[in-house]
């Protein structure tokens, strides 16, 4: 005998062919992540050799000293050239006789802002680095866990074509990046080059450089946000599958036995020996409709016709809400499919889904505060960048080389820097976005009372509890930079209506005099 009553099944083809699929099942669970993760490696990688993350970031045991010795040595060579740079005035484009006034007041701008975003980066890369990292993988490594087994009871088919899906598009995003990097890397230092020859390594720390690390780290933002994401969307797809079987699953077999309860008060004014005359007959209609109970329970009944089936099960929803209030269900027998089906899986799809939003909140207190910095420099970069653009290269082009340098340097930087943005608030929004359809999920499932639901109130309590305590959840976190703004498509707005009105500003103002006293208008 299982647990769930009726009698153990042998094992059979059947029962073969659901272990092979819990195997094939298994498999796709952890290529799914592992695929994620080469992507992710080169940039790690990288990450690594300019020391932005430690060595042997999942490593708990390991030589301090060589973890964070690249993230000790990189920031001090950095500072060795924007010294360097700035109190001798040498290899600094600023510090050229051929760099005006106005390339002079770009570059020091960009040079100082690029100190800023990278010196706050780095500084909050040092804070519980490498203890984020062992605690994310071994809360992720618990979660996959219990979404595999829940995956096998639940008998998903399609995982395999849902996982190459977000994986082109995975890949797409992560391509498009480098290229767009790529381009910026190679203008920066071919121009420099040219200027500077072997030492444009030099300017290049102090201009470029910052701007590359702070995508990095966001970069970083943007794969553990879409890895919350994907877990997200694996527990609505388990919810789903409870959804459609509430909805396809046919009503509870409900059948009120009203002629005992009539014998019953009937009984109340016969006597003892009458009463036991009558035992008989009451016995053997009792008996009769239980053979006929199990014989409906037994024989599946008729599919009805394609045109009816539709209406049939619309009308057996609105049944069940037009008639609640009439039917006594203490006194109704309620046979259930009480087999291993899908919702036996919303007490572990509960405790997942409150485990991934507390995974959330450690990967916010972690990237949150970089993202400050990095959507500050990325806002001033746009907005003088489009100045330059429209109010000095667009009548002096061709004019300066260093002028044209500084310029497309400030436009190429503010796009990318701009695409790194938006994709981060992309992330996080489809991350939110996903944490809430699985409370929207859930009512529609409340809605629909299915057989599981009314035979034990347990999950009826289990999900009105669920829904309320997002409810709440949703005002208290959302991804954020410390608080000062939220990580959405609201915060679009907000900066391009902020970066008109400064625009307005700055473009009221008459370059002409200042482009001929530096000899670029006649």
């Amino acid at each position: 005998m299982n647990p769930f009553g009726g009698h153990q099944r042998q094992p059979d083809k059947f029962s073969t062919n659901s272990e092979l699929k819990g195997k094939r099942w298994s498999t796709e669970s952890r290529e799914y992540p592992r695929n994620n993760t080469k992507m992710i490696q080169i940039m790690n990688w990288f990450s690594m050799a300019i020391g932005l993350i430690p060595l042997n970031r999942q490593q708990s045991e390991s030589n301090v000293i060589l973890d964070y010795a690249m993230m000790l040595l990189v920031p001090v060579f950095y500072l060795g050239c924007y010294f360097l740079i700035n109190l001798t005035h040498a290899f600094g484009l600023c510090f050229l006789d051929a760099c005006n006034s106005v390339c002079r007041l770009s570059n020091n701008l960009f040079m100082h802002l690029g100190a800023f975003l990278y010196l706050t980066v780095t500084l909050m890369s040092l804070y519980r680095r490498k203890d984020f990292f062992l605690q994310f993988d071994e809360r992720l490594n618990a979660i996959d866990a219990v979404i595999q087994r829940c995956r096998h009871v639940a008998e998903m088919d399609r995982v395999k074509v849902t996982a190459v899906k977000h994986s082109v598009a995975y890949h797409f995003t992560w391509l498009f990046l480098f290229c767009v990097f790529a381009f910026a890397l190679y203008y920066d230092i071919r121009a420099l080059y040219l200027t500077f020859g072997n030492y444009a390594f030099i300017p290049f720390m102090v201009s470029s450089f910052p701007y590359l690390a702070g995508s990095i780290i966001q970069g970083e933002f943007i794969y553990h946000v879409s890895v919350i994401s994907q877990r997200f969307e694996q527990i609505n797809t388990l919810f789903e599958k409870i959804n459609q079987e509430a909805r396809h699953r046919h009503a509870p077999l409900t059948v009120f036995d009203i002629e005992s309860e009539g014998k019953k008060q009937e009984r109340k004014n016969l006597t003892p020996a009458t009463a036991m005359d009558s035992r008989g007959p009451s016995f053997g209609n009792e008996q009769k409709l239980s053979g006929e109970m199990k014989r409906q329970m037994a024989a599946p009944p008729p599919p009805p016709p394609q045109g009816q089936q539709k209406n049939e099960e619309d009308e057996m929803d609105s049944s069940y809400d037009e008639d609640e209030d009439d039917f006594d269900y203490d006194n109704a027998t309620i046979a259930e499919n009480t087999g291993n089906t899908s919702e036996a899986n919303l007490p572990d799809l509960f405790k997942l889904h409150d485990k991934i939003l507390s995974l959330s909140v450690i990967t916010n207190g972690e990237f949150g505060p970089q993202c400050v910095p990095y959507m500050a420099a990325c806002f001033v970069v746009s907005i003088f960048g489009i100045f330059l653009e429209t109010k000095v290269n667009f009548i002096v082009s061709g004019k300066s080389r260093l002028l044209d340098y500084v310029t497309y340097l400030y436009v190429i930087w503010s796009f990318t820097t701009m695409v790194v943005a938006y994709i981060v608030l992309r992330l996080c929004c489809n991350a939110n976005n996903h944490s809430k359809q699985s409370a929207m999920i859930v009512h529609e499932i409340m809605q629909k009372k299915p057989a599981f639901m009314l035979s034990n109130d347990l999950f009826y309590n289990k999900m009105k509890s669920f829904t309320l305590q997002f409810l709440h959840w949703e005002g208290y976190f959302q991804f954020n930079g410390i608080g000062l703004f939220a990580l959405d498509y609201t915060f679009i707005f907000s900066t391009v209506s902020a970066a008109t009105s400064y625009l307005i500003v700055l473009l009221q103002f008459d370059m002409t005099a200042i482009l001929r006293n530096e000899g670029l208008m006649s």
